[in-house]
């Protein structure tokens, strides 16, 4: 069952689709139970074998928005582990997600899994493969950062609906190039692709300009409106959240048309826009929140280009 927010049609999955109140304590998968179905994929795929794992009798697989049959892509690429895994846990809506590393014939490579387990058992598969130098700055942080593994304490948990608010709103000001209607906290930091892209003085604009968005906070940089170039976020697709930690994680297509030459940025007069920006691609997004007090502490996001235009295989799925 997903439930969508108004107009947004947001797939926020509450319960595991056919399974009776009665019946859900015996089949769900805690905490434990679901990190350790990433691990088992993990493994499984690293040993070339999708038969050993606890299969639904009909799975969807998707890399990097294309379906394929569970054993090709990355399955039959992968060659060893990598050091870094970072989980969000949805025992409630039998969802898990995963930002790590892994090594494909031999080199580097990032990715993020998300699975969807009912009666223990894999039904959805969804990953993106970064095959850039991404892993590499991933894997030089060494592990995650400790907000993201704290509990909240129960008295100050927010309820799901909140907490998907909270994140989508995030989205909005990109959007609307609105910082401040975001709840960002003001210790604020965003890692994309294992760069820290906030507060970040040492990071520059390709080519380099006088003025560098990346030093600034999270609700600044979105208020200079130096994101103009993405046209839209859609879908916005909540599908893992983690009650105990306080996150969200999801995937979010960014629809980026190229067109956005320069922006007019207050104080600083017009700034050109990358190069890279400068053609129409899809920025193919999963980003996980860490979220307290109601507000948005830190964000971590691994970001694959796709042609433009490509569709969400798992949108629109009942």
């Amino acid at each position: 069952m997903r439930k969508c927010l108004p107009a947004l049609c947001i797939a926020a999955i509450f319960a595991c689709a056919g399974v009776s109140a009665g019946k859900a304590a015996a089949v769900t998968c805690d905490r434990s139970c679901l990190e350790g179905m990433v691990n088992q994929y993990l493994d499984a795929m690293l040993a070339r074998n999708p038969f050993s794992l606890p299969l639904a009798s009909k799975i969807k697989f998707t890399e990097n928005e294309q379906v394929l049959k569970l054993g090709e892509g990355l399955w039959v690429t992968a060659s060893g582990p990598g050091t870094y895994k970072l989980f969000a846990a949805d025992p409630q809506a039998g969802e898990v997600g995963f930002i790590g590393t892994l090594r494909e014939n031999g080199l580097p490579v990032a990715l993020s899994i998300r699975l969807k387990v009912e009666n223990k058992r894999i039904s959805e598969v969804e990953t993106v493969v970064l095959r850039d130098d991404s892993a590499k700055a991933i894997e030089a942080m060494g592990k995650p950062e400790a907000a993201f593994l704290d509990a909240v304490p129960a008295g100050q948990r927010k309820s799901r609906d909140e907490m998907i608010a909270v994140a989508n709103r995030y989205y909005d000001g990109i959007e609307q190039s609105k910082g401040s209607i975001v709840p960002f906290d003001a210790s604020c930091n965003r890692l994309q692709n294992g760069v820290r892209t906030t507060n970040n003085a040492e990071l520059k604009l390709a080519p380099p300009t006088t003025w560098n968005p990346f030093a600034l906070g999270c609700k600044e940089q979105l208020d200079t409106g130096f994101f103009s170039f993405v046209k839209k976020i859609y879908p916005r697709r909540f599908t893992v959240i983690d009650e105990e930690r306080g996150l969200v994680f999801g995937s979010f297509l960014f629809l980026i048309p190229g067109t956005v030459k320069s922006v007019n940025v207050p104080g600083q007069g017009t700034v050109p826009m990358p190069d890279s920006n400068l053609s129409p691609f899809t920025l193919d997004v999963t980003e996980l929140f860490k979220i307290r007090g109601g507000k948005i502490q830190r964000v971590e996001a691994l970001q694959a280009r796709l042609p433009y235009g490509t569709p969400s295989p798992f949108f629109g799925d009942k």
